[in-house]
């Protein structure tokens, strides 16, 4: 009798609650498994969505280090306030001695470039705007020389520029004071949600904010050349 009972196999039940058990492990695997999943694609696309931002300032920052706005023909540095399609659009042209275009075969790069930034509506308006730049060798007028706008990037929900007075010492939201300079301007970006996101964000209910970024960069006031030394006069010689 003990030894049929030794060699008798397992019972359905038995087999019912292995498999049972083994599912229910393999569920919880799977929804761990998918979880992770998920959070590194969020992850994922919140570190590509905080290099385009802060790309994008970085770039504005490298050009309007070297602004410079001395006897250049007309004022050299201009930021217009500007919305378009009912979202801010600030505009910023100026003329800077950063290394923002290659050498030539042969030529050195130009000393002074012309820069601008303009934002125009995106193909599709659910994707917001779309933010241009020009960058060319500067050439008479400060402002409005040549080269194409390129556009640098697509889903801006709003650009927007102030500008500090070194006179009162207050912000503005535009800039058009000839050859002076502002003493920084401040730099706050928006970009917006994509069709996905503003879909799952109605869907559970959500108030997403759009990712922002904003940035101060110094500009110096005195952009006049060094004046050469005078010369030393010769010390005079006793009587």
């Amino acid at each position: 009798m003990r030894a049929r009972r030794r060699g008798r196999g397992f019972t359905l039940i038995e087999v019912m609650l292995t498999v049972a058990i083994t599912a229910a492990v393999f569920a919880m695997i799977g929804g761990i498994l998918i979880s992770v999943i998920n959070s590194a694609e969020r992850i994922e696309k919140m570190l590509r969505t905080e290099k385009a931002g802060y790309g994008i300032l970085t770039t504005l920052r490298r050009d309007l280090t070297g602004v410079y706005a001395y006897a250049l023909g007309g004022p050299a540095f201009k930021g217009v306030d500007k919305a378009v399609g009912g979202r801010e659009a600030d505009r910023l042209f100026f003329v800077t001695t950063a290394r923002v275009l290659p050498a030539e075969e042969g030529r050195p790069p130009p000393t002074l470039v012309e820069v601008g930034y303009v934002l125009r509506e995106a193909e599709q308006r659910e994707q917001g705007l779309s933010l241009f730049r020009r960058a060319a060798p500067f050439e008479g007028d400060p402002l409005e020389g040549p080269g194409e706008y390129v556009e640098i990037f697509s889903g801006i929900e709003s650009f927007q520029l102030t500008y500090l007075d070194p006179e009162d010492r207050q912000w503005k939201d535009s800039w058009e004071e000839g050859e002076a300079l502002p003493l920084a301007v401040k730099l706050e970006l928006k970009l917006a949600l994509s069709p996905e996101e503003r879909a799952a964000a109605e869907q559970d209910r959500l108030d997403l904010p759009e990712p922002t970024f904003e940035m101060i960069v110094g500009i110096p006031v005195q952009m006049q050349p060094k004046a050469d030394p005078a010369p030393e006069q010769p010390a005079p010689t006793g009587q």
